[in-house]
């Protein structure tokens, strides 16, 4: 009898522990990123279906935005099963690019053929062996219907933030010089994708690759200390990078990028600093593709346009600009040294990210991902050691020569 009752209770206890390690499975399981495993678009009967496969239910929040016309789409933070930057759409989509926004925000955002409304937005729950299914519809209206649904942010609140200057001296203060790294583009904006038949990573995985072995280069020399504008593959608005330089006082800001051309042969790394007037035609475009990752991102641009005046007047442009030449100058023959350089590779352009800035600063496009040699390269390790090490030499330069004033 003792027995028996033993071997209830061993029993008992087996089913007991069992029934707790598979509810903590499951808890543990339901507690991970929701994972996207498969997007759909369908067009029938004048109405657009954007579809997406989720293992786990999400919480969603849309909005309008116009010139150009875009759906913004923001939902808990997923885990993406494709790594696919951008793509084709459907009926009334045109294309629509996804990642994440910010910390437990992923983005996706439709870029529309015309003025659409939302017609309805739900969650499907799981059945018949389907996963959860976020599920938005599109239908066409009139533009002003489209306008009068857009949703416009704060100018005075954004602006207000931009201008406001650190109150202590930071710059005097600490041992080491700061130099802000930023890699350009992120989340659900990819960069450039490359060019035909390129099957590489896209500009904003290069930059991201390529930052973090030149923080590593600046660091381990014990003479410079590295902010990361981003560390990880996620949104940064255009004004929050520079805005990040200006807060912390720092005493360079270079921006990374990848950039690309019509023409597949063109290669070689170009340096930019700002001017109001663009160098070039190709300055210009290049420029002109640059700014719009904002846009891209899902922003409305109108915000900017107090930011802009407000910090251009107040901080001292015509010194900062200088200074920014002069790094310019010290980079191009050390870069030259690690790459192959574009023709004429100091070149000047109106780049948002560059603008309002109180902090000696560049963009340096590290080649062509349009070609297949410099997109190669750039992803090795060997050459991200190289334009490091040139980088660290062209600041070395840079503040033995120059007394860097707020």
């Amino acid at each position: 009898m003792k027995q028996m009752i033993r071997k209830i209770i061993k029993l008992s206890l087996m089913i007991m522990i069992s029934g707790f390690a598979s509810q903590f499975s499951a808890t543990a399981s339901w507690a991970k990123t929701p994972e996207v495993s498969a997007i759909r678009i369908g067009h029938s009967g004048g109405k657009t279906r954007f579809v997406l496969d989720i293992n786990q239910n999400i919480k969603f929040n849309i909005f309008t935005l116009a010139n150009p016309n875009r759906v913004v789409i923001d939902i808990s933070e997923v885990a993406w099963k494709s790594n696919f930057g951008g793509a084709k759409g459907k009926g009334y989509i045109d294309r629509y690019r996804y990642g994440l926004f910010k910390p437990g925000t992923s983005r996706i955002v439709l870029d529309v053929k015309g003025p659409v409304k939302v017609q309805k937005a739900f969650m499907i729950k799981p059945k018949r062996n389907k996963p959860y299914r976020f599920v938005i519809d599109l239908k066409k209206t009139s533009n002003q219907t489209f306008i009068k649904s857009i949703k416009k942010p704060s100018v005075r609140s954004v602006a207000k933030r931009a201008v406001t200057s650190p109150k202590k001296d930071l710059r005097s203060a600490r041992k080491k010089k700061l130099i802000v790294i930023d890699p350009g583009h992120g989340g659900h904006d990819p960069g450039n994708l490359g060019g035909k038949g390129y099957r590489g990573f896209p500009e904003k995985t290069v930059v991201l690759s390529a930052a973090k072995t030149i923080q590593r280069e600046l660091e381990k020399t014990g003479r410079y200390h590295v902010v990361m504008t981003r560390s990880h593959d996620v949104f940064v608005k255009l004004r929050n990078r520079s805005r990040i330089a200006h807060n912390k006082q720092a005493d360079l800001f270079i921006s990374i990028h990848a950039d690309s051309f019509k023409s597949p042969k063109v290669r070689g790394a170009t340096v930019y600093t700002l001017s109001e007037k663009a160098s070039d035609k190709e300055a210009a475009a290049m420029a002109a593709r640059e700014n719009k990752s904002d846009i891209i991102a899902g922003m409305d641009l109108d915000e900017e346009i107090d930011i802009v005046q407000s910090i251009l007047i107040d901080l001292v442009k015509r010194e900062t600009m200088n200074l920014s030449s002069s790094f310019a100058n010290e980079l191009i023959p050390q870069l030259k040294k690690a790459v192959v350089l574009r023709t004429r590779p100091h070149r000047t352009a109106g780049l948002i990210v560059l603008k309002g800035l109180d902090v000696p600063s560049v963009l340096v496009e590290l080649g062509y991902l349009t070609n297949s040699k410099d997109a190669k390269l750039m992803m090795q390790k060997e050459t991200q050691k190289k334009i490091g090490k040139s980088i660290v030499k062209a600041a070395d330069n840079f503040f033995n020569k120059t007394y860097v004033a707020n």
